[in-house]
């Protein structure tokens, strides 16, 4: 008997039936914007561009389609299906992760792996930006640079005199573990 019945047809909601439900969410009135205002935000939101979704609905120039795009209950509407579209799409830091773990396992060489070592580095914030210091040294020759004594070059470079001399007294009292195995006299 159940063999009898035929599957009810998915039943598709026509596209402006479907934005004009989500108008109250959006802060909007029903029939506050045209049909093709709605079919405007429908393409951009969908990933065209200002001007090709301006084109596919008729507007004459590009510049008119920004307009459009520009006045407050169309960006309204927009933002209010960016977000949905976000939220529907839920891709996190941990889709992320498996995806290049998934991507390191089936590396063929080594610098395949390297790449998504790099990649899943910068996901997780692990790339530091490199802190050292630029010093800027304007010279008029290179003779300016010769005449220099060290101390005066050292303090361009942003060091001391004591960057140069090791400190004698950690590295006399410091000796290495092998030095008492084979007799290492002070």
């Amino acid at each position: 008997m159940d063999k009898d019945i035929e599957p009810l047809e998915e039943y598709e909601v026509p596209e402006h039936v479907e934005f004009q439900s989500k108008m109250p969410y959006m802060g909007l009135h029903t029939n506050e914007l045209t049909v093709q205002e709605e079919r405007f935000i429908n393409l951009i939101a969908s990933g065209m561009t200002i001007t090709a979704a301006g084109r596919a609905v008729g507007y004459k120039t590009r510049h008119y389609a920004s307009r459009v795009a520009n006045k407050p209950k169309i960006k309204q509407a927009l933002d209010y299906l960016k977000q949905e579209l976000r939220e529907e799409t839920k891709f996190t830091r941990a889709h992320a992760h498996k995806m290049y773990m998934d991507t390191y396992i089936a590396s063929a060489n080594a610098t395949e792996m390297k790449g998504t070592v790099d990649s899943l580095c910068k996901l997780h914030g692990l790339h530091q930006p490199d802190n050292a210091t630029q010093v800027n040294i304007n010279v008029n020759g290179v003779k300016q640079l010769e005449r220099m004594s060290d101390e005066e070059l050292l303090k361009i470079a942003g060091h001391s005199e004591d960057y140069l001399e090791p400190d004698n007294a950690s590295s006399t009292d410091k000796q290495g573990p092998l030095s008492k195995t084979f007799g290492t006299a002070k």
